[in-house]
């Protein structure tokens, strides 16, 4: 596995799956398991560890993994009742070439705006075309 090869994979689905912080901190602590356990294919961790470390209930905790099981960010085996028997967790390998639509794609999603200015008797009229990259325009 590849720690930045995950992040990266994790901001170009966020994207599109609008994870919220939930989520985004169960993903991050998850492959800082798996990092901690040298890549084991399967992770076991407690879900009501997890629900004290990550400070969430049962429901919260159970629709960010589905959320994230569903984006093929993850998989997971849940656990029986109690302390003992544990929820294992594996991390998936990004896709590197993922299925989105050409005007989704965010590395090649620049906004354009689309102004013309004209210059005449003295003023200015919309009329120019304004391309740049960022979000905010």
């Amino acid at each position: 596995m590849n720690y930045i090869s995950l992040i990266n994979n994790f901001w170009i689905i966020d994207e599109h799956q609008n994870f919220n912080g939930t989520e985004t901190r169960l993903y991050f602590y998850l492959i800082h398991l798996a990092n901690r356990s040298y890549w084991k294919e399967w992770v076991e961790f407690g879900d009501e560890r997890l629900k004290a470390y990550i400070g969430v209930s049962s429901a919260v905790l159970r629709s960010a993994r589905n959320k994230l099981q569903n984006a093929l960010l993850i998989d997971f085996v849940i656990g029986g009742q109690g302390y003992r028997v544990k929820t294992r967790y594996q991390i998936l390998t990004p896709n590197l070439n993922p299925n989105l639509k050409p005007n989704l794609d965010p590395l090649n999603n620049m906004k354009t705006n689309t102004k013309q200015y004209n210059y005449k008797n003295g003023k200015f009229s919309k009329n120019a075309i304004i391309t740049n990259g960022s979000d905010f325009n």
